[in-house]
């Protein structure tokens, strides 16, 4: 697998230059479950897991890596294993706001181009939620795309179609 199919371009490439001589690998992150990572390389899919200087000097839920996120990993040659080590700076984050009571940032996915926003135009239908969608797709930095469906359960469908189109 070749890293510019996994949307590796110039803008990780400048930042992953002060990684080379330290015997890293690019990694994209492809799957992220309780602290342990599935990433896509250029040896193909590796289960990582974060290092404990990365996970002592990380503050915030945030600044760990998401689906999408370009990490710098030292890579366990025939164990198709890797240790994450720091993580790139990232062109978009798609984030919400931790569950509970503390106010912290977590990262859903990173360094995504466009956000598709699928709204059923049937019983569950929301112009507040869309609009909410909508802000945290802008505020992400992809471009967000709404697409409309279940026409066909909706007797009034192209007045919700003007009222999303008014608000997008």
């Amino acid at each position: 697998m070749r890293l510019i199919d996994l949307g590796w371009n110039s803008f990780f490439e400048d930042q992953f230059e002060q990684y080379k001589n330290q015997d890293y690998s690019p990694l994209r992150i492809i799957r992220e479950n309780r602290g342990k990572y599935i990433a896509c390389s250029e040896a193909g899919e590796l289960v990582c897991e974060i290092s404990g200087k990365y996970r002592f000097e990380t503050d915030g839920k945030a600044n760990f890596p998401a689906v999408g996120d370009w990490v710098a990993g030292a890579v366990l040659p025939g164990e198709m294993k890797a240790t994450i080590h720091a993580l790139l700076s990232r062109k978009s984050v798609f984030s919400r706001k931790v569950a509970g009571q503390i106010t912290d940032e977590q990262a859903v996915a990173a360094n995504i181009d466009t956000i598709f926003i699928v709204v059923g135009l049937d019983l569950n239908y929301s112009l507040r939620r869309i609009e909410r969608y909508l802000t945290m797709a802008w505020n992400s930095g992809a471009a967000p795309v709404i697409i409309l469906n279940k026409s066909d359960l909706c007797p009034d469908a192209e007045t919700r179609k003007g009222e999303v189109e008014s608000i997008a």
